[in-house]
């Protein structure tokens, strides 16, 4: 495997997360030691299956991480942002999770194998 080339993985997902308040807000909130209950209660408001998929794909992105280290960046990409938006728009992502492998190669799935020979086909096609 070639060793000084580096690529980018991006994950376009679904992503799990709360927002904060306006500034003010936040402010008084965690002033008063209740912005942590809030934010779990906002994480802990979506359903069971997405919080197992999130969960899922965060142990998979470490794992990437780990299996091509110094070799990749990884960028993660909100569904539901303008970013994920214009992916679906440009790319024709239409599911999730999907991996775009140095912005040509496309994965979605679960399949790690499919996923790993991918990248590995991409770093010694480009190195």
């Amino acid at each position: 495997m070639v060793q000084n080339r580096v690529i980018d993985v991006e994950v376009v997902a679904h992503v799990t997360g709360s927002m904060n308040h306006c500034s003010h807000c936040q402010v008084f909130i965690d002033g008063v030691g209740v912005g942590d209950q809030v934010h779990r209660y906002d994480v802990q408001s979506y359903p069971e299956e997405f919080v197992r998929d999130w969960q899922r794909l965060s142990d998979w992105v470490l794992d990437l991480a780990a299996a091509f280290p110094s070799q990749i960046v990884i960028r993660i990409t909100d569904a539901q942002s303008i970013q994920g938006l214009w992916k679906s728009l440009t790319k024709g992502v239409r599911k999730y999770p999907t991996f775009i492998v140095d912005g040509k190669e496309m994965y979605h799935g679960w399949e790690r194998e499919n996923l790993y020979e991918m990248i590995e086909r991409v770093l010694v096609e480009e190195g």
